[in-house]
């Protein structure tokens, strides 16, 4: 039954009922202690956040009393960290607090023109999101903006620890349903989390130890092999925000990437990193980087859509010349992935502690951070509009996003703390160049038809 036919029968949807035998403290699990590890080391401090501008009547109450619901019904975001004798993360604890109302901090800057109050809105949310520390407060926390009566900005933080990616967007949906029911509107069609505990899968889920040595062993070995430092430039300087390009790839060509990579034996996301590879091989002149990415292992069936963290970086080694072509990058893109996917259970920077590395988490450069999302990301609050706004870190490398567009089709954003611009421009003209997005003569891109990859 569709969201306009619950609403008009007067049914609506049913709301996940609270997690029965639910333990009150546990261990870390893996991945809560990596991310705890890796914490000082990560431009974002290893924390989830949506920060969004709400254009239109917004029922504030109703907001208020969502994410009151929302953090109520799930204990995990209302836990904090307990470090071990010493301050180890080895031994640390998580433990679950009560829960209080009133979640949200609501703070009035309606008292001066609405482009000075949202200019101090973005301000005091890059200084709080600046502040932030999993160890002192990695609870779910939200501040409520007011800019004018029909502008809000919304910002909400919670620790990776507790809430990656893909829980993330289990949270949005279950804050977008019950802001729809507080505000007496159509109940939407969002995927709802599981109501079990995560505590209670970290203690029923033990790793075992057999695993855990066959990945450390990946991770040395890893980090054994000498990598080419290459030509990528380090100039950041501080102060100076990061060099950003973006581009559309349209949802023919998109279409066509889905269609042809099972013949290939690889998948999109594997092709267009092969892309990546190829560019910076072209571009740059480096032939071994580390790639960098982040994967959620839920294939067991009850993590599928547990709210918690499962998430794990992904550290792989590329190797390409700048002559070779898709054909022959691909597979072996694919095949790395695999290995690299297979010793994921215990996450580099947790590896190097146990290795007695000298430092945690120390990149290799030049380093490659590599993101794809085929979900939205955020809170859909029914009747408002929204626009999200990014928290500037300034610290990657190098970092290629890609999100869908509403067409059907992908934007990619191209983000450097420290190449030049020229560098970047090269970058991206390299990769439309693959895309079939440019042309020689200079002139705006055509729709390729379907062929050749």
């Amino acid at each position: 039954m569709s969201t306009t036919q619950r609403a008009a029968s007067g049914e609506t949807a049913k709301e996940p009922e609270a997690a029965l035998d639910v333990p009150t403290t546990a261990p870390l699990s893996l991945t809560q202690r990596s991310s705890l590890l890796m914490a000082p080391h990560s431009p974002s401090r290893e924390f989830m956040s949506w920060v969004y501008q709400l254009n239109g009547k917004l029922d504030v109450s109703a907001l208020a009393r969502s994410v009151d619901d929302v953090v109520a019904a799930h204990d995990l975001l209302r836990v904090r960290f307990e470090p071990g004798p010493d301050g180890d993360v080895e031994t640390a604890t998580q433990h679950v607090t009560p829960f209080r109302p009133g979640v949200v901090r609501i703070v009035r800057l309606d008292d001066r023109p609405k482009l000075e109050a949202l200019a101090a809105a973005v301000v005091s949310v890059e200084a709080e999101y600046r502040d932030l520390s999993p160890w002192e407060e990695p609870r779910l926390q939200a501040t409520l903006y007011v800019v004018a009566p029909k502008t809000h900005v919304l910002s909400i933080f919670v620790a990776e620890a507790l809430c990656d990616g893909e829980s993330g967007t289990f949270v949005a949906a279950e804050l977008s349903r019950a802001y729809a029911r507080h505000a007496g509107k159509a109940v939407p069609d969002l995927p709802l989390p599981s109501a079990g505990s995560y505590l209670r899968w970290v203690l029923d889920n033990p790793v075992p130890e057999a695993l855990q040595r066959r990945a450390v062993e990946h991770w040395r070995a890893l980090r054994s092999e000498p990598i080419a430092a290459g030509a990528w430039p380090m100039t950041l300087r501080p102060g100076v925000r990061p060099g950003a390009r973006f581009f559309n790839v349209p949802a023919g060509h998109w279409r066509h990437l889905v269609e042809v990579t099972p013949g290939m034996a690889a998948m999109p996301f594997v092709v267009v990193l092969s892309w990546l590879e190829m560019a910076l091989a072209r571009v740059v002149g480096a032939e071994r980087f580390v790639v960098t990415s982040a994967v959620s292992n839920r294939s067991r069936p009850g993590a599928k859509d547990l709210i918690g963290n499962f998430v794990g970086p992904v550290r792989m080694v590329a190797q390409v010349v700048a002559t070779e072509g898709l054909e022959a990058i691909s597979p072996r893109v694919l095949r790395s992935l695999r290995e690299a996917l297979a010793a994921s259970v215990v996450p580099v920077p947790l590896a190097e502690a146990r290795l007695q590395a000298p430092a945690l988490f120390v990149p290799l450069e030049p380093t490659v951070s590599f993101f794809m999302f085929d979900e939205r990301e955020g809170p859909d609050f029914a009747g408002v509009r929204q626009r999200r706004f990014r928290v500037h870190t300034g610290r990657d490398v190098l970092r290629v996003n890609c999100t869908p567009d509403d067409a059907g089709g992908r934007n990619f954003f191209v983000i450097s703390g420290s190449a030049p611009p020229e560098l970047m421009d090269a970058l991206v003209a390299e990769l439309q160049g693959f895309l079939g997005l440019a042309t020689s003569d200079g002139r705006a891109p055509q729709e390729r038809q379907p062929g050749r990859v």
